[in-house]
């Protein structure tokens, strides 16, 4: 399920994609339950766009509780490429893009955001965010790819 159907209290949810008509949509779908959704739209591989990204969020949120950060480009030429062979075999016109967007931009992420989340624990717990039950979370999806 998308995570704004799972999300229906006064949540809010800033949520990147590159189409953002697609993200209009989940705004309205998150709104008429009650939530809150920021469509942005923002291209990981760039982190000056990711960091202007958490920027706006510190900014206008005050926190980060939650980050899913899940992104795969479709590799090129993938309809003349046997995508599913093994990995000695693709190419490295396959395997770069799939990292940079895959591997290092989930990294870039992470560093951007763990210090505003650190600061979020800081806050729910009045505690150490080390010693805090409700400590924020990341969650990195993957694939087959990686």
């Amino acid at each position: 399920r998308d995570l704004g159907e799972e999300w229906n209290d006064d949540s809010t949810i800033e949520r990147t994609c590159e189409d953002i008509q697609e993200l209009i949509g989940k705004q309205k779908m998150l709104s008429n339950s009650g939530g809150k959704a920021i469509p942005v739209t923002c291209d990981v591989a760039d982190q000056s766009q990711v960091k202007s990204l958490i920027e706006k969020v510190k900014s206008e949120q005050g926190r980060c509780d939650l980050l899913v950060y899940s992104a795969f480009p479709t590799p090129p030429n993938l309809s003349n490429a046997k995508f599913r062979d093994e990995f000695w075999k693709q190419n490295v016109e396959m395997w770069d893009p799939l990292c940079e967007v895959g591997l290092r931009s989930a990294y870039m992420s992470c560093c951007e955001t763990i210090p505003l989340m650190i600061d979020t624990a800081k806050l729910s717990s009045g505690i150490s965010a080390t010693q805090s039950n409700n400590r924020p979370m990341i969650v990195l999806v993957s694939s087959f790819g990686g």
